[in-house]
């Protein structure tokens, strides 16, 4: 029971950012315009679209909400977040160097241009899946991507068309999706799922917690937390005022303790 509060308590810290990002992205996307029900299966989608891969709740939440702004379809950014996830785990990409590759793609998404640094980074970091895009789309050989660079930078094929067949590929068997698992598959992830479930499970700790003190005069955890800081504030200001008289009698009272 000792060792089960102490992984709780371990998990607390995550389980917060969690649960924070869970509540406030759907309100920051009804704020950009999207219906209550449409962010809310946005969340959950994304939530359930990492499951048992070394991927953060926050991070593709960020992508996800970066895409929405650009493209004004959360839904379709929502599948296209978790599409290029898949895609760079697939292609046996690591967390870091997955965060390049998606910032490219973000920058060449929101200037609408594609450029030859920036896609030779996606050749960098997602090569397998690009290589089957490109297939995807008719190309092939060793020539493949770099044909399927100059059909985008030509606009032969629109950026629209390029996310829909990543949404495309990522699904069935032998999908990005179903790649994702088995290529980042091993002991460091297995352990990383195994503290993702302690946080998740944490969060419906809180959430019940805060469900709970809803129907209550406290209202919420964060109600509860932000009542105590002025209790506190004043508690630690009469701390401070002991230890000024304690320093301002230091002549008289150190004598006193150093003879004891």
């Amino acid at each position: 029971l000792e060792k089960g509060f102490q992984a709780v308590t371990s998990s607390l810290d995550g389980a917060i950012t969690r649960y924070d990002t869970l509540n406030n992205f759907p309100r920051v996307l009804q704020r950009m315009g999207f219906d209550a029900d449409e962010a809310s299966t946005a969340t959950q989608k994304l939530s359930d679209g990492i499951q048992g891969l070394p991927t953060t709740l926050d991070s593709v939440v960020s992508t996800a909400q970066r895409m929405a702004v650009l493209t004004g379809n959360l839904q379709k950014s929502t599948d296209t977040t978790l599409a290029l996830n898949n895609a760079f785990l697939a292609s046996g990409t690591s967390s870091d160097e997955a965060a390049r590759g998606l910032d490219q793609y973000i920058k060449m998404l929101s200037s609408g241009q594609v450029d030859s640094e920036r896609f030779k980074t996606l050749q960098e970091t997602m090569g397998y899946a690009l290589q089957k895009t490109a297939e995807a789309f008719g190309y092939a050989g060793e020539s493949a991507q770099n044909d399927l660079y100059y059909a985008l930078k030509n606009g032969e094929i629109t950026f629209d068309q390029f996310n829909s067949k990543l949404i495309e590929l990522n699904g069935g068997v032998g999908g990005f999706a179903e790649l994702a698992k088995t290529s980042s598959g091993g002991i460091r992830t297995a352990w990383t799922n195994l503290k993702t479930a302690m946080v998740r499970g944490t969060t419906e700790i809180i959430s019940s917690i805060d469900s709970g003190l809803s129907e209550t005069r406290f209202k919420s955890i964060e109600n509860v937390v932000n009542s105590m800081k002025d209790g506190i504030y004043n508690a630690l200001s009469i701390v401070a005022k002991a230890f000024e008289l304690v320093a301002a009698n230091a002549e008289t009272i150190l004598p006193i303790l150093m003879s004891i």
